[in-house]
């Protein structure tokens, strides 16, 4: 299910009136428009299968809906993911930027990279702080003034054999914190890479002036045009549709058969 003309026209008269402003860090740019997740997931062939009226947005996936994720306005959780036979689970809260959840998403679209780095490879890069714990379980926290905290952690027990990832942004003085990210089960790993990427990333996020619901988000004029940006956000579907067609055709392919081993020669 392709993103309709009718959804593209909403977005487009959603976006044509707020002026763009580079916002950072991104993850106190506040949620941002959730069609930049949702979009890319019809793209890719995804179909909404909630009622009409029903104010949740539930989202199943290709292939015998073998990926769900709901959209709740009124859960704690308000994006909540997971496959169909629920071997894994992520939920993040509603001021959570929709570019850090796509990190996410956009990882169900598209196949592995063989030449990913892992995730605490990628914080160790970008100057995260690195615990390891004698149990084996981790923790890394941002050097941001109100930093990123992710850690890895058991699952009601005391080895990482069901590992959960506990990822919270917090504030600069101790307090509640302002979102939070969990994600337990087998969950791939390359999904967490992609979200790791974009929990590192220092570029800013575009947001509409003022419209950043957090305290402690910068913001400057970008010099786009609202036109730029709309043309941002359907050029990237658009790139999108042509990672999933590569997918689909990767999946189809015949897998090449092993190759026999070579026979031995006897000796004259």
């Amino acid at each position: 299910m392709a993103v309709s003309r009718a959804q593209r026209a909403s977005y487009a008269d959603d976006h044509r009136s707020k002026i763009p402003f580079h916002t950072s860090p991104r993850h106190l740019a506040g949620p941002g428009d959730p069609r930049h997740v949702t979009h890319a997931l019809l793209t890719a062939g995804w179909r909404i299968a909630s009622a009409p009226g029903d104010p949740r947005t539930v989202l199943t996936g290709p292939d015998h809906a073998r990926h769900q994720l709901v959209l709740d306005p009124f859960a704690g959780s308000c994006w909540r993911i997971q496959p169909a036979d629920w071997s894994w689970y992520a939920s993040f809260d509603r001021m959570v930027p929709a570019e850090i959840i796509a990190g996410f998403t956009d990882r169900l679209i598209d196949t592995p990279r063989q030449t990913d780095p892992g995730p605490w490879q990628l914080m160790e890069k970008a100057g995260w702080t690195i615990e390891q714990r004698p149990d084996g379980t981790r923790e890394a926290v941002s050097p941001d003034l109100h930093p990123l905290r992710t850690e890895l952690v058991p699952i009601g027990k005391t080895t990482l054999e069901q590992p959960a990832w506990h990822i919270e942004a917090q504030p600069q003085y101790g307090g509640a914190r302002l979102w939070h990210i969990w994600i337990s089960g087998a969950v791939p790993d390359h999904l967490i890479t992609g979200l790791v990427e974009q929990l590192v990333s220092t570029a800013p996020v575009v947001r509409g002036m003022h419209d950043t619901e957090s305290h402690g988000a910068q913001q400057k004029p970008s010099g786009l045009s609202p036109e730029q940006v709309l043309e941002a956000h359907f050029a990237r579907l658009e790139a999108l549709t042509r990672a999933e067609r590569r997918t689909r055709l990767a999946a189809s392919l015949p897998r090449p058969l092993p190759s026999a081993a070579p026979r031995s020669v006897s000796p004259r």
